[in-house]
């Protein structure tokens, strides 16, 4: 994979962070206004739902990145992989779904809604039993695609696979606040992606159905790490929405589910830059190229520290007057706290994503898949305690055990074997925590709106100053502008010569 490439799919990752987050901005404060605590409540819960259920798809998406990514040296080896993995997948399918259908009534009944809802909420999760089906093979797709570097295609079909049920979900609630309707409709949006995606595969490699028994083998040989690894981070990510809800109510895992989604807003960031990591690892792997990639994985780290602390930073200090802004006053009153605690987990949550994919990418999916598993465990268990006795903010604190997924990045430069790569880690772990945890500081202190700027300027200059200090990235930066500069005069003497 050239650095070009690599370089255009991180900016069309990053265009799609930009645009979903905005989606995510301006749709959830309507949402909470339209449908209400509760009914918001229960489809965020719908919503964990149908995440959770992922878990079953043994971490296919990954596998098949991993796997379309190496070097293929025999005819319809794509078409082989593809048929081999959706097999896999659709047996999956088929048993989550029967599952999740089967459970349905107890699932309802624990979480409790009011009884004008109930019967809505166990009809909904039929329908999400039905809808299983098209997403875990979307998951095919979606990892074989990105190990194509397609991420332009890929970014738009999660577009798609994201806005189009939060966008017409608000809709529909000003018809009706029917949760079956709203099923029913994310029913819909996902045969669709899933039939966007079967055209374009026709188109690049053609549909031939070519599974066999050894491909499905060293698929599924993969797949009881990848299974753990994917059940993990599903647990840390939808779970503990659902153990929120049972713990403390629909209301408060509504309040929970906006928080986290506004934390997981700085994973995807991270994830925009380090997620074609996981092909560029596996290829130069395979390619015996060690150093080339141990000096990649060295400047994502340097860019995800500086992001996580610039954005974290920021979003922390700041975070009661955006959410006075965004929702309402009373709400970022009663809940800042709460979201500061979620940015700082989320934010050091990020910078262990280099060392994540990396690891992937080069096969060590037993060793990641074991320290997620445990870390969400944890974190979990943390979760059921602290929101028992200090409640929604005991929750949040929960969230902050998920940080031990650094030992990923000890993992990796320890691989690397090279001495100096660890000043490089330790510099750069205190460059993205420190911010954090001193914004979390004065925001428990109450300061007051000069020291928030003062802080601010601060960050800025830090994050300027470091980046000056790059000489790659000022080299690249003035080969980009003199490139653009050389094209516009291209272009313009072109036009002179028509003339």
């Amino acid at each position: 994979m050239t650095t070009n490439k690599y370089i255009k799919a991180v900016s069309y990752n990053i265009v799609y962070f930009l645009v979903s987050s905005l989606a995510y901005l301006v749709l959830t404060p309507i949402a909470i206004r339209v449908m209400g605590g509760e009914f918001y409540g229960l489809w965020m819960i719908l919503f964990a739902v149908g995440q959770l259920s992922l878990i079953g798809t043994l971490g296919i998406e990954t596998i098949v990145n991993k796997f379309a990514a190496e070097v293929k040296e025999t005819y319809g080896a794509d078409a082989n992989l593809l048929s081999s993995a959706i097999l896999v997948t659709l047996a999956m399918a088929f048993i989550v779904a029967a599952i999740l259908f089967t459970f349905r009534g107890f699932l309802a009944q624990r979480i409790g809604p009011s009884p004008a809802h109930l019967t809505q909420f166990k009809n909904a999760l039929a329908v999400y039993s039905l809808m299983i089906i098209p997403q875990f093979t979307i998951r095919v797709f979606h990892g074989f695609f990105l190990a194509q570097i397609m991420n332009r295609f890929v970014r738009l079909m999660d577009l798609l696979n994201s806005l189009l049920p939060l966008l017409g979900g608000v809709i529909l609630s000003l018809v009706a606040q029917n949760l079956t309707l709203l099923a029913l409709w994310n029913l819909f949006v996902s045969l669709i992606v899933l039939g966007v995606f079967l055209f374009r595969t026709y188109r690049l490699i053609g549909l031939r159905w070519l599974p066999t028994r050894v491909t499905t083998r060293r698929l599924l040989g993969f797949s009881p790490f990848m299974f753990i690894e994917s059940a993990a981070i599903n647990l840390f990510q939808q779970f503990d929405r659902l153990l929120v809800a049972l713990m403390l109510g629909p209301a408060a895992s509504g309040i929970y589910s906006v928080a986290t989604g506004v934390g997981l807003r700085m994973s995807i960031i991270a994830g925009s830059v380090t997620e074609v990591l996981l092909p560029y690892a596996s290829r130069k792997h395979s390619l015996g190229e060690k150093h080339k990639l141990e000096n990649i994985v060295l400047k994502v780290t340097r860019y995800i520290s500086l992001m996580a602390a610039l954005v974290g930073g920021l979003l922390i200090i700041w975070m009661k007057e955006l959410l006075t802004v965004w929702i309402s006053p009373q709400y970022a009153e009663a809940n800042a706290l709460f979201f500061c605690v979620i940015i700082l987990a989320y934010s050091i949550l990020s910078l262990s994503r280099p060392a994540h994919q990396t690891l992937v990418g080069l096969g060590k999916v037993r060793f990641t898949s074991l320290v997620y598993l445990g870390s969400a465990a944890l974190m979990l268990v943390t979760l059921c305690l602290l929101s028992m006795t200090r409640g929604l903010l005991g929750a949040g604190y929960a969230n902050l055990v998920m940080t031990l997924l650094l030992c990923m990045s000890l993992y990796l430069f320890k691989w690397f074997e090279d001495d100096q790569v660890w000043r490089y880690f330790a510099t750069d772990l205190i460059l993205g925590m420190l911010p954090l945890v001193v914004a979390l500081i004065l925001v428990g202190m109450r300061c007051a709106l000069p020291l928030k700027w003062v802080f601010t300027i601060g960050l800025l200059g830090l994050v300027f100053f470091v980046l000056a200090r790059d000489d790659e990235l000022k080299a690249r930066l003035k080969r980009l502008v003199t490139g653009s500069a050389l094209a516009k005069s291209s272009e313009r003497g072109s036009q002179v010569k028509d003339k």
